[in-house]
């Protein structure tokens, strides 16, 4: 029953475009094993394909909450908008090389949306902080290293509830003045 009213939702939200690739389309439409097959074919299309997916999800979750579902159905909407989204972050694509990086991902950007100094200012994957990778090896994907680059920058939110736009931001650079994200990023932050 879920699964059917995700496949519908998806495909109310996230229509096909002409030319696109059956993969990506399916993946839209909720295919988990489409998602993970993209993923591994095309990172960059993945990604983009990561970001309406999630935000339809989002949306989605937003619909039920104001039409008063009860708490089971959003936890169901939940695991399936988890299970997706990890779905396309683990896979780490085989031909990316020295693919951009944002140090706002989306993960950051919504605890950034609830702090209490610092909503609004910042956007999932902000044109204004962008860095290149060196190769492949040092960024491709959602990363372990990513992974917990982006705990520690959620956990120094928390732990600063008043930060200020330039202390996020010097924390932001500390972590990437660091030797072995200096060693994937050369050009810095």
């Amino acid at each position: 029953m879920l699964s059917s009213l995700l496949l519908v939702v998806l495909t109310q939200f996230i229509p096909c475009s002409p030319g696109e690739t059956s993969l990506a389309c399916y993946c839209k439409q909720g295919t988990v094993s489409a998602c993970v097959t993209l993923a591994a074919d095309d990172a960059r299309q993945a990604a983009a394909v990561l970001d309406e997916v999630v935000g339809a999800l989002e949306a989605m979750e937003q619909g039920l909450q104001m039409a008063g579902e009860g708490d089971q159905d959003k936890e169901k909407l939940q695991a399936a908008a988890e299970s997706l989204s990890q779905s396309l972050r683990s896979a780490e694509p085989p031909y990316c090389k020295g693919q951009q990086h944002h140090p706002i991902s989306r993960l950051i950007a919504k605890k950034l949306a609830q702090h209490s100094t610092l909503k609004g200012l910042f956007q999932p994957r902000d044109p204004r902080f962008v860095t290149r990778a060196k190769d492949e090896k040092a960024h491709c994907g959602y990363q372990e290293w990513h992974r917990k680059v982006d705990e520690e920058v959620i956990g120094s939110l928390e732990d600063s509830p008043k930060a200020t736009p330039e202390e996020f931001i010097a924390k932001l650079r500390a972590i990437y003045s660091r030797p072995e994200m200096k060693a994937r990023f050369p050009h810095g932050f």
